[in-house]
This record gives C-alpha cells, sequence and structure tokens, in this order.
C-alpha cells in the first residue's frame, strides 16, 4: 500500500477510535497526524511533532514519548542513530542530567499516567493491575502481573474473581489454588475450559509441548494476533512456521503477554497490529534485548527462513 494512502487509512481509523479518547489531546489532529506517522514508522516526521506537542502539554503526546522512551523495542533506527542528546530532547522532558520522562509530567492530571507512575512506585500491588485492565490497558495489566510474579509476589488468588482481571495469565491463580483440594480443583475446571494448546497449561503443569494443539492456540488466540500479523505481513507463504518462530523470538507466553500496543487507549490493538510499526515490533525485539546473537539466529533460521531473513534486514537496519 502506498505510504500516504497508508496514512490516510491510519488517520480515518484513529479519528473514529478517538471517540472513545481519555487522554487530553488525544483528538488533536495534529497529534492523530503525528500517530498516524509514527505508525507508518515514519520516525523523522512523527517524533519531532510529538516532542513539540508534548512541551505544549499535550497529555496523549507525553505519555506515548513516555512509554517509547521506557520500550526499547518501540524505538527505531532513526532514533538510535540520534546522538544521546537529540534522543533525550526528542522522548524526554527536560530536567537534571538525563532529562525527566513525560509521564510525570501527564499524571498532574491524566489518571492513566498516574497509574503509570504508582506502577513504578516500591510497593506495587496486584490491584494496580485490575486498576489498568479497569481503563482498558490490558496489556499494562498483563505487564503489571508479571513483574509482580518475578518478584516473587503473592495475592493473585486474592483479586483472581475480579471480572478485571486478565484470562491470559490464569496461571498465577492456578499456582496458588493448587495449595489446597479445593482451589486445585477450581484450576481444573479453568484448565479443561482452555484451548488444550492454551500456553498458560505448559507453564502450570510443565506438560510435554504438543505441538499442533500450540498451532492451533497461535493460529486463534487474540493474545497471538501480533505474531499473525507480522507473519501476514511480511511471510505470508509461510504462516505455521513463521508464527512457530515467532513465537521463540518473543520467548513463548511470557514475552508475548506483554508485546502489542504500548497503550490500548491511544493505539488499539487492531489499528497497532495493522500499521508497518505494530508488524516490524516483533522483528525488532532481539535488537532491544541485545540478544541478537547467533544462537538465536540459527534457531530462527532452523524455525522459518523467511521470518529470519525478514529479521536480518531489520536488524541491518539499525547499522546502516
Amino acid at each position: 500500500m502506498p505510504r500516504l494512502l497508508l496514512l490516510a487509512c491510519l488517520l480515518l481509523g484513529l479519528a473514529g477510535a478517538a471517540g472513545a479518547a481519555t487522554i487530553a489531546g488525544q483528538d488533536d489532529p495534529r497529534f492523530r497526524a503525528a500517530l498516524a506517522a509514527w505508525l507508518a514508522d515514519d520516525e523523522p516526521a512523527a517524533l519531532p511533532e510529538l516532542a513539540a506537542l508534548a512541551a505544549r502539554d499535550n497529555r496523549a503526546a507525553q505519555i506515548l514519548l513516555a512509554l517509547i522512551d521506557r520500550v526499547a523495542v518501540y524505538q527505531g533506527p532513526w532514533l538510535l542513530r540520534r546522538d544521546r542528546a537529540t534522543r533525550l530532547a526528542l522522548t524526554r522532558a527536560p530536567g537534571g542530567l538525563s532529562g525527566r520522562s513525560w509521564m510525570a509530567e501527564a499524571a498532574a492530571d491524566t489518571p492513566l499516567a498516574a497509574l503509570w507512575m504508582q506502577r513504578d512506585a516500591t510497593g506495587t500491588a496486584p490491584e494496580t493491575a485490575l486498576a489498568f485492565a479497569g481503563m482498558g490497558e490490558q496489556r499494562a495489566a498483563r505487564e503489571t502481573l508479571q513483574a509482580l510474579a518475578r518478584r516473587q509476589q503473592h495475592g493473585f488468588a486474592a483479586i483472581a474473581d475480579d471480572p478485571r482481571y486478565p484470562a491470559e495469565l490464569r496461571h498465577l491463580v492456578w499456582r496458588e489454588w493448587a495449595e489446597t483440594p479445593e482451589g486445585a480443583a477450581r484450576a481444573a475446571a479453568e484448565i479443561a475450559a482452555l484451548m488444550p494448546g492454551d500456553p498458560q497449561i505448559r507453564r502450570f503443569e510443565d506438560r510435554p509441548l504438543d505441538q499442533a494443539a500450540t498451532d492451533a492456540w497461535l493460529a486463534a488466540a487474540p493474545l497471538a494476533a501480533p505474531l499473525r500479523a507480522t507473519c501476514g505481513a511480511f511471510c505470508p507463504r509461510t504462516p505455521l512456521t513463521c508464527r512457530r518462530a515467532a513465537f521463540f523470538l518473543v520467548e513463548g507466553h511470557g514475552g508475548l503477554a506483554e508485546f502489542g500496543t504500548p497503550s490500548e487507549t491511544l493505539i488499539p490493538p487492531a489499528i497497532w497490529n495493522a500499521s508497518p510499526r505494530g508488524t516490524r515490533a516483533l522483528l525488532r525485539v532481539p535488537t532491544a534485548r541485545d540478544r541478537f546473537g547467533y544462537e538465536t539466529a540459527v534457531a530462527v533460521r532452523a524455525g522459518d527462513a523467511c521470518l529470519a531473513d525478514a529479521l536480518a534486514a531489520e536488524v541491518a537496519r539499525f547499522h546502516r
């Protein structure tokens, strides 16, 4: 699709999504145009404009820049080739030796930004994830729960019956339920209702991989939609093996749970997955995590040569 036509389609989609906006500045035509350029992977057009809007107290621009600054996979080769001072000026508010996160500015009067600040504070509780989910920020909710699990946090069972609890992370609840016979029975009932290839089951029970069942899950699960989008964009002739290799690339279910749009409020998942920025995000995972080594390259190529070629081409963009 020609670039100008793509931008027009994205603008129309974003304008439609802005009807439910909850962040000040989200419906500003300048912000929508800058966001559409960013989704079209045009950093030179998008980032200076977003920075200018952030400096004028556009909260939507501030939150987006803070998330870009926070997550390396959202940063493209143009930004990373700028010198340090330019990168800081484009993504952070002035102040201090390295600038300050725009999230702190937006948090003054924007609940979502304030929740992100709370999320990063010491002593974050599982209820923070529920608050994200209540705002429609499902990826942030999953990221928060997994961060707590990595810190050996408990208390997931206490919020398990809240309708806001992410269905994709029930395995954290099962671990606590399994401590009693009644809880183990509840966990078994939930597992029985899932697709057999749901990776949560293997994370809980350490079952051997059933490749056919996993393939069916990757082909249908909403959580795997970003993988399907990337494979559809770059490897439409090898969807099955591409999805397998992509799942490996994001490091399985845990990585996939935190993968996707920076903010559902600003960029609905369907728009993110359809955009060049969204489909290339997967290809930026190794560079962002500084793990594109020989073993990774060999493993991806063994799984799907097409995805390996796309990955190598993307990595080369970062080293021109």
